[in-house]
């Protein structure tokens, strides 16, 4: 087997490096190599490490190899590369530090679901579109969906689409058909189990576990979508059971109901229930169906549900690129929380429901571990639930809302959601706003303290040839950083290697480039991904070229841009300057 290892480095246009340091890789075997600066000239000089495996561990030989650049070899077809319309615009208009690393998603809702709604989210930053299947018909998302293509189709968008199941979990019922309602302090209301022909009597909420009567006891404290309303348990009366309203709120449709008993959460009957119900099922059809990028799994109690799914979709998807993304939101999900994320495709740190079943003040504890592990495993992580939650009523949010939503981006999250925020507040495009002044703000605050992580990332490749992979990727964030590049560029047709790069949270945008679309769009959830569909080959000299060549020609680079270089096809690191 045969690895190689190439850095060019042709510093004859660049001002930024008159006296090049050595570069030193660490490679995933017991020996270092120290690569010389190479001198300036007009030529490209690079040194090709060859690493051949010969089953008992690395023996590596070094030869120097010259060749021409060659500008004539450039391709000029701009309409042969496809980027986001808006981060078109930033890096025209402000240049590569302006984009944004961290990426949002929006839950669509009644407030969103229009096609001018969506184009308004997506012209505002909007990574990922979010479908909630609580709520609306399968033929609702349907159309959401389709209008989400259309919008990446027609207008040059690369939003992903998540499908979030509902889960099994005790939950209300749809409110008759209300939007929400309000209720106050002291107010009796009835939780039924019954079937009403009838729309539903006044202050009546529709549960959808039958034993829910059962379980509950006289004086038990029941929460309403983790906690936003509150209420106590007066009695019971058959399938109905009566309540008092001791924290009022808002009650929406389908809120999560967990109930606590002498200061502990009743959980023995919601441990009993199945993780993905028939419902869900059949929303997972619906989702592999129309082609979506991401499933979401509510209360993930343990690895083998995942590991359950992901084989469906294998087996039924037209070519497996959904991505299952575990939501962490309950006690089991922490209890087994490094199996499951190591056997997902990423997690979402559901906040709101985790904070019914945890005490509140280990919520951010529990965050930060959640996003540290996440980062350390290499899989995406969301922080989600009420960053914004007054701005569903209100056009500006807290002060602490702010500073929530600034330690998520501080934590290095790879993306924040709004829920009801965007899918039924008042003022979606404000909170998206707000989210996404936050992220540049901290971001640009974090750059310019030069806050270099000193997180350690342990190794995770499963194979001699994933370890290069890795090294590489470790080398080149480093490099990245130290030579204060303008971006890096990495050609993947899997994603493997862009998402190597960006678990090391490098300084500059990752530019990463890939041959189909779905992987694009995948990618678009990952922390300082800059997704583009491109064409490519083997020959990274024709690639680069060919790429130099299209983005000059649309305004998003210039000659001089320093830029270092990385394949999964070859292996390789280079660093150059756009010609």
């Amino acid at each position: 087997m045969l690895q190689s290892i190439n850095l060019f480095i042709s510093n004859s246009h660049s001002p930024k490096l008159p006296n090049p340091p050595p570069v030193k890789l660490s490679l995933p075997f017991p020996t270092s190599i120290s690569l010389l600066p190479v001198t300036r000239t007009l030529r490209k000089t690079s040194l090709v490490i060859k690493a051949y495996d010969n089953g008992s561990g690395g023996v590596l030989s070094a030869a120097p190899q010259d060749q021409a650049i060659s500008a004539a070899t450039a391709v000029s077809d701009p309409s042969s590369i496809d980027v986001d319309a808006v981060t078109e615009t930033e890096l025209k208009e402000n240049g590569f530090r302006s984009t944004r690393r961290t990426k949002l998603i929006c839950t669509i809702g009644p407030a969103t679901c229009g096609a001018e709604q969506l184009e308004a989210l997506a012209v505002g930053g909007m990574n990922v579109a979010r479908i909630n299947m609580c709520h609306g018909t399968r033929e609702w998302h349907r159309e959401v969906i389709q209008r989400v293509r259309r919008l990446n189709e027609e207008k040059g968008y690369a939003v992903a689409v998540m499908m979030d199941t509902e889960g099994s979990e005790i939950h209300m019922g749809d409110l008759g058909g209300a939007s929400s309602a309000k209720a106050e302090d002291g107010e009796i209301w009835t939780f039924s189990v019954r079937a009403f022909d009838s729309p539903l009597p006044e202050r009546t909420i529709n549960v959808n576990y039958g034993g829910f009567a059962e379980d509950v006891e006289v004086g038990d404290e029941l929460l309403v979508d983790g906690g936003m309303v509150r209420f106590e348990v007066l009695e019971k009366i058959g399938p109905d059971v009566k309540c008092r309203c001791t924290d009022p709120g808002l009650l929406l449709p389908r809120a999560n109901l967990t109930f606590w008993r002498d200061g502990s959460l009743v959980r023995e009957r919601n441990a009993m229930l199945p993780t993905i119900s028939s419902k869900d099922w059949l929303d997972i059809d619906f989702g592999i169906a129309e082609g979506v990028e991401f499933i979401a799994i509510s209360f993930v109690k343990s690895a083998e549900v995942i590991k359950h799914l992901k084989s469906y979709i294998k087996a039924r998807a037209r070519d497996g690129d959904i991505s299952v993304i575990a939501k962490i939101e309950s006690i089991d999900s922490l209890k087994n929380l490094e199996e499951i994320i190591r056997a997902s495709d990423g997690a979402m740190v559901a906040r709101g429901d985790l904070g019914a079943q945890i005490p509140l003040e280990q919520v951010p504890s529990e965050q930060q571990r959640i996003v540290q592990l996440c980062r350390q495993l290499n899989k995406p992580v969301i922080v989600a639930s009420q960053l914004l939650e007054s701005m569903i009523e209100y056009p500006t949010p807290t002060r602490a809302e702010v500073a929530d939503v600034s330690e998520a981006v501080r934590q290095r999250a790879d993306a924040l959601m709004l829920s009801g925020e965007s899918a039924m507040g008042q003022y979606p495009d404000k909170a998206l706003t707000v989210l996404r002044s936050v992220s540049l703000r901290i971001e640009k605050w974090w750059r310019e303290e030069k806050r270099h992580e000193a997180m350690e990332l342990p190794g995770i490749a499963s194979s001699f040839t994933d370890s290069i992979s890795e090294e590489i990727c470790n080398s080149a964030a480093k490099m990245a950083n130290n030579l204060e590049v303008d971006a890096i560029f990495v050609y993947t047709k899997a994603g493997h290697m862009a998402s190597l790069l960006s678990r090391c949270r490098p300084d500059c945008p990752i530019f990463a480039f890939t041959t189909t679309t779905s992987i694009r769009r995948r990618l678009n959830l990952q922390w300082g991904l800059i997704p583009f569909r491109l064409s490519f080959t083997d020959d990274m000299e024709s690639n680069l070229n060919k790429t130099f060549s299209l983005l000059k020609s649309r305004g998003m680079i210039k000659s001089g841009d320093l830029v270092i270089a990385v394949s999964d096809m070859l292996q390789s690191i280079q660093v150059m300057n756009v010609p």
